[in-house]
């Protein structure tokens, strides 16, 4: 897998449009993707990026998804193919981006004016 290809995305997620909602199956295909590219990335930032991702997807199937809806998706997946995965996690990796910018900028919105 082109690991520097995820690490490259992640670094121009900044620039992309806002996400559409995901489903439960686009859920636990970034899921899976980021659970390998947590374990096979060759650089720490890029294993550290994925973990993150790992996490974030985590959250959101634990906090929207029923527990069967999960389990078929998994069993639908599937296998991830080597020549699209960087372009798949890149993908998962800018939902995740645009995620923590919107949390971010609510954050400001909310904090007490000075």
């Amino acid at each position: 897998m082109k690991i520097s290809t995820f690490v490259a995305g992640l670094v121009l997620a900044g620039l992309a449009a806002p996400a559409l909602a995901q489903s439960v199956p686009d859920d636990v295909r970034c899921l899976m993707l980021s659970n390998v590219f947590a374990k096979k990335a060759k650089e720490a930032r890029g294993r550290e990026a994925a973990a993150q991702a790992l996490l974030f997807y985590v959250g959101r199937l634990d906090g929207r998804a029923d527990p069967h809806a999960i389990t078929a998706a998994m069993r639908a997946q599937g296998r991830i193919d080597e020549h699209t995965a960087s372009t798949e996690m890149s993908a998962c990796a800018k939902r995740v981006f645009h995620a923590e910018q919107t949390i971010q900028a609510l954050g400001r919105a909310a904090a007490p004016a000075k």
